[in-house]
């Protein structure tokens, strides 16, 4: 084989590879779909995913692969033809195929399963094939028949011209280029945003002047282009969320296993669409929610049969899109949170004295769950029970500029609501002064805003609050909780004087509301933003930073951890003020 004929069987291998894994992790999917008798069609896409990967091993020459995956295709036509049915070991079985395949091709090069290996799986694929393994009831297998004579596409020639049709629909491109196309899109935001600054200066300077009525045209079309061009971008890093939530049903069925118990699980909102960033980051922050649902919230068959619940526990995962953020909600029909259980554990692991274990409110009790160290297992096991999974689910996803609750009934269940915004990238904020510095603040959580006077805040238990029509909601100061008041005389500024009216911004995150005290409203902008070095700025209570089109800096503000801050900083005052008391 020369060069040029060794790298276009390079590039085929490449091709024959990608995807092929993606038809693997579809047929996991199915397969699993399949065994719960939540898809009489499964069994028809397995059969023909197999097929697929079976004719593809061919043409590359992949001997030992092509005979596992035709057994694998033999298996479902004997269960398409209602001659077998699939119990448990030979969806284990079958599985183990998959992964063999997934072993051999899935590295840094491609290569062929091992004879030893094929021979076994293939001789035990057989003995599925002679109808030595029985479990699902005859009715799936005559339900899944019954769905491919009724299937006008049900030819393999049919199928191929459709994993064909899409081949060329689609252009697949590196994310990198993605990426780097999207931060141009963001420069060229913020060029708009300059080019926007000169029109009203141009049309002082030269009023009534065809030239800068012409420019001022030229520049909103200019910007209506970007802003088209921007939503373009922001499209092609949006994926499913469906790629996240079809990696749980093997792992999760597993631990279910391992553990004893039996399970369901259940997917809705799998067409959600988010950023590809926040789809790679949302991972591990879900397995972890999982993983909490599966060893503590769901209980042995024995115990949900005593408490009159069903033996297989339900698991749901379901995702919505609200407002611009992307809310993905985690819940069991498990024995829920027991709120006094968790103070004390709590109180036991030091994350909290005495006195702040009594003072949380039951309906917040739940909230523990996320301190360090403070788990509800009832005992450690390899996986969890040292507290640190909940913890880490919190921090994931607060580094996503998003934010995490949990409601419980002991009893009947539990459910993490995890909310993220849509992107990572570009957004949509409320630009104001406080304390002498430029804030930015995602306009998804400003909820209203109101202009006060300083004698209408007043002190309630030490707290600063503003009346809004009829409650009282917390007044955060940005510049004493971030620790920068240069009204105050912060280093090398000069003191600044109260003005007479300031501007509340109430914010709305989760089912909180406080506000924001700001000096002077700037605006609502589309900002890019920007990473904070940590090595000059350490604060967590900021998401990142924007440059605006006249060249200032803007520090954009995450509201759910400036809220926390600030409830820090009020209780760290009310208990100097009792110790100053005491003594």
């Amino acid at each position: 084989m020369d060069d040029r004929a060794r790298e276009e069987f390079d590039q085929l291998l490449a091709v024959f590879r990608e995807q092929s894994l993606q038809i693997l992790e579809e047929m996991g999917h199915d397969l699993l779909a399949l065994e719960s008798g939540a898809d009489a069609d499964a069994a028809t896409r397995l059969r023909r995913g197999a097929h697929t990967i079976k004719g593809d091993s061919a043409c590359v020459g992949l001997d030992g692969l092509t005979n596992i995956a035709h057994s694998v295709e033999d298996a479902f036509d004997a269960v398409l033809g209602g001659e077998v049915a699939l119990d448990r070991p030979s969806v284990d079985l079958i599985l183990r195929c998959l992964d063999a395949i997934r072993d051999a091709i899935g590295g840094a090069d491609v290569g062929d399963v091992p004879a030893d290996v094929g021979d076994r799986l293939v001789g035990e694929l057989r003995r599925i094939r002679k109808g030595r393994a029985a479990g699902i009831s005859k009715r799936a297998s005559a339900a899944a028949k019954r769905s491919e004579l009724e299937r006008p596409d049900r030819t393999s020639t049919a199928y191929d011209g459709v994993t064909a049709k899409q081949r060329r629909d689609y252009v697949r491109v590196e994310a990198a280029k993605v990426d780097a196309l999207l931060n141009l899109a963001g420069e060229m935001v913020i060029a708009r945003s300059v080019i926007g600054q000169f029109s009203p200066e141009l049309e002082r300077a030269l009023p009534r002047s065809e030239l800068v009525n012409r420019f001022g045209c030229a520049s909103g079309q200019l910007g209506k282009l970007i802003g088209e061009l921007q939503k373009s971008v922001l499209k092609m890093r949006m994926v499913t969320i469906d790629q996240v939530f079809r990696r749980f049903a093997r792992p999760m069925r597993e631990l279910a296993a391992e553990r004893g118990k039996e399970i369901q699980i259940e997917f809705s909102g799998g067409e959600t669409e988010l950023d590809r960033a926040l789809v790679d980051s949302l991972y591990e922050p879900l397995l972890h929610t999982l993983r909490n649902a599966v060893d503590h919230g769901i209980e042995p068959p024995e115990e949900r049969t005593k408490a009159g619940k069903p033996a297989i526990g339900r698991i749901s995962m379901r995702a919505y899109h609200q407002g611009n953020q992307v809310v993905v909600e985690v819940s069991d029909d498990g024995r829920g949170i027991d709120a006094s259980e968790l103070k004390a554990k709590a109180l036991l692991a030091g994350a909290m004295s005495k006195e702040e274990v009594d003072a949380v409110p039951e309906e917040e009790a739940a909230d523990l769950i996320f301190l360090e160290g403070v788990s509800t297992a009832k005992k450690v096991t390899r996986l969890s029970g040292r507290g640190i999974g909940a913890a880490a689910v919190k921090s994931a996803i607060e580094q996503l500029r998003g934010s995490v609750s949990v409601k419980s009934e002991r009893g009947r269940g539990t459910c993490f609501v995890l909310r993220m915004p849509l992107t990572l990238a570009i957004i949509r904020a409320l630009l104001f002064n406080a304390s002498g510095q430029l804030f930015a603040v995602p306009l998804l959580d400003v909820s209203e805003i109101a202009r006060v006077k300083a004698s209408d805040i007043v002190v309630l238990d030490g707290i600063e609050n503003f009346r809004l029509r009829d409650r009282f909601i917390s007044v955060v100061r940005p510049g004493t909780v971030l620790s920068f008041d240069r009204r105050k005389g912060g280093s090398g500024a000069a003191l600044r004087p109260e003005p007479d009216y300031s501007f509340i911004i109430v914010l709305a995150v989760a089912e909180r509301r406080f506000g924001i005290l700001a000096q002077e409203l700037i605006g609502e902008q589309e900002i890019v933003i920007k990473p904070l070095d940590n090595q000059w700025v350490q604060n967590d209570a900021l998401a990142g930073a924007s440059v605006l089109g006249d060249g200032r800096v803007a520090l954009i503000m995450d509201a759910e951890m400036v809220f926390r801050k600030a409830a820090k900083y009020e209780r760290g005052k009310a208990n100097s003020k009792e110790a100053a008391y005491a003594g």
